[in-house]
C-alpha cells in the first residue's frame, strides 16, 4: 500500500496536470471576445460549456467509482483532456467550435477531480477519513485553476493562444503517465448497497449529507461565476483607473487571487474540524458574501482597491471548499460515497452552467461598466449567503 503522504502528493500532481485547461478560456476571455467578435453572453456560454460537459457526465463517472476502480476513469479522462486541448488549439475558430472542444474538456474534468478524490480515498486507511488528505486534494484545487489561469496569459502574451490550449493538451497527457504509477484498488463495497439509482436515492432521503451537497451547490454557484470572470472584470478596472500592465498583469493578479485559495481551503477545513462543522463552514460562507457584495460595491474604485478586496474575496470564497466536501464524506457510509460525491458534483456542476450566464446576461443588460458589475457580484453572494442559510437551519424536530 502506497505511504498517504506519497499517495496524497502524487493524486494532487495528477489533478494540477489534468486541470491545466479548466480556465484557460476564461483567462482569455477578453482576447476572444475582440477576436471572434462574440458577445459576453456568448462568452459565458463558451467558458460554460465545459461545466455542460461535467454536469451531464460527472454524476455517472463518480457513481461508477463504487463499483471500479476510479483510477481507471482518471486515466481515460486525462487522456480525454489531452485530447480537448489540442484539439481547441489547432481547430477552435469561433462560437460552435470553441463550445464543442470546450464540452469535451468539461468532460475530461469530470472524469479526473471528483473521481481523483475518490481514488485517494478508496486508498487511505478509515483512520485518515478525519479529512486532512482529502482536504489537501480539494485545496489543490485552486492551485490547479491558478496555474491554468497563470500559463493561459503568459504563453498567449508571449506566443498566441493556440499555444496555451497545446500546453494543457501536453500536461493532460503527461498526468494520464503518472496516474499509470498508481496500483490498482478496488472500491469498498457492502452486500446489498443496491445500484446506483438505488444508492443515489439513500443520499438524497440522507438529511444531513444532503445539507453539505446544497451548500456545495451555492458555494458553486459563486465559486464558478468568479473564476470565469475575473479576468474580465480585472481588465476593466485596469482600463477603467489607467492601469498599465495589460493580460501579463492582470492575469498574474487574478492566478494570485485564485492561489489564496489553497491555504484558505485547508485552513477553513481546520477551523471546521476544531468546531461545528456546519456553523464553522456556515460562517465562512457569510464572509464571503460580505466581501462579494464589497468587490461589487468597488468597482469604478483604485485599481489597487479592488485588487486587495477580490484578494480576500478569492481566499474567503474557498474557504468553504473543503469544509463542505470533508462534511460530505463524513457523513456518508462508505459504500456510498461515490454516489453522494455523484450528486454532489451534478448540483454543483449545474450551479456551475448557471451562474456564469447570469452574470454574463447582467453584463449584456447594464454594459461592462460600474453599475454591470457591481450588480453582477451581487449576483454571485447569492450562493454563499443562500449556502449558510441552508448549513444553519434547524434541523427538523
Amino acid at each position: 500500500m502506497m505511504p498517504p503522504l506519497r499517495l496524497t502528493l502524487l493524486l494532487c500532481l495528477v489533478q494540477m496536470l489534468a486541470m491545466t485547461g479548466s480556465l484557460n478560456f476564461q483567462a482569455l476571455i477578453p482576447v476572444f471576445i475582440a477576436e471572434w467578435q462574440l458577445s459576453n453572453t456568448q462568452a459565458a456560454w463558451i467558458g460554460g460549456a465545459s461545466y455542460v460537459g461535467y454536469a451531464l457526465t460527472a454524476p455517472v463517472l463518480v457513481a461508477l467509482t463504487d463499483r471500479i476502480d476510479a483510477r481507471r476513469i482518471v486515466i481515460l479522462a486525462c487522456l480525454l483532456g489531452g485530447i480537448a486541448g489540442l484539439g481547441f488549439a489547432v481547430f477552435a475558430t469561433g462560437f460552435w467550435t470553441a463550445f464543442f472542444w470546450r464540452l469535451l474538456t468539461g468532460v475530461a474534468i469530470a472524469g479526473s477531480y471528483m473521481p481523483g478524490l475518490k481514488a485517494l480515498t478508496d486508498r487511505l486507511p478509515e483512520s485518515e477519513i478525519s479529512g486532512r488528505p482529502q482536504a489537501f486534494y480539494s485545496a489543490t484545487f485552486s492551485l490547479a485553476s491558478a496555474t491554468s489561469l497563470f500559463l493561459a496569459g503568459l504563453l498567449t502574451a508571449a506566443f498566441r493562444w493556440p499555444v496555451a490550449f497545446a500546453a494543457t493538451g501536453l500536461s493532460a497527457f503527461l498526468a494520464a503517465a503518472l496516474m499509470l504509477g498508481l496500483p490498482a484498488k478496488q472500491p469498498i463495497q457492502s452486500h446489498g448497497s443496491g445500484n446506483m439509482a438505488t444508492r443515489i436515492t439513500a443520499v438524497l432521503r440522507d438529511r444531513p449529507t444532503m445539507r453539505y451537497i446544497a451548500a456545495y451547490a451555492a458555494h458553486a454557484w459563486e465559486m464558478f461565476a468568479f473564476r470565469t470572470w475575473i479576468v474580465a472584470f480585472l481588465t476593466f478596472a485596469a482600463v477603467e483607473t489607467g492601469t498599465p500592465g495589460g493580460t501579463v498583469l492582470v492575469s498574474s493578479i487574478a492566478t494570485v487571487l485564485i492561489l489564496a485559495g489553497l491555504p484558505a481551503g485547508l485552513l477553513g477545513n481546520e477551523l471546521a474540524a476544531r468546531t461545528d462543522r456546519r456553523r464553522g463552514t456556515a460562517a465562512l460562507m457569510l464572509g464571503a458574501a460580505v466581501v462579494g457584495l464589497l468587490v461589487g460595491l468597488a468597482a469604478g474604485q483604485s485599481f489597487v482597491l479592488i485588487a486587495a478586496l477580490a484578494l480576500v474575496y478569492g481566499a474567503l470564497l474557498m474557504a468553504d471548499n473543503s469544509a463542505i466536501l470533508v462534511g460530505t464524506i463524513q457523513s456518508t457510509p462508505a459504500e456510498r460515497r461515490g454516489a453522494a460525491i455523484a450528486t454532489q458534483t451534478f448540483c454543483a456542476a449545474a450551479m456551475a452552467l448557471v451562474s456564469p450566464l447570469a452574470v454574463g446576461a447582467v453584463l449584456d443588460g447594464l454594459g461592462n461598466g460600474t453599475t454591470g458589475w457591481t450588480l453582477a457580484y451581487m449576483v454571485m453572494a447569492m450562493g454563499p449567503l443562500l449556502g449558510a442559510i441552508v448549513l444553519l437551519w434547524p434541523e427538523r424536530a
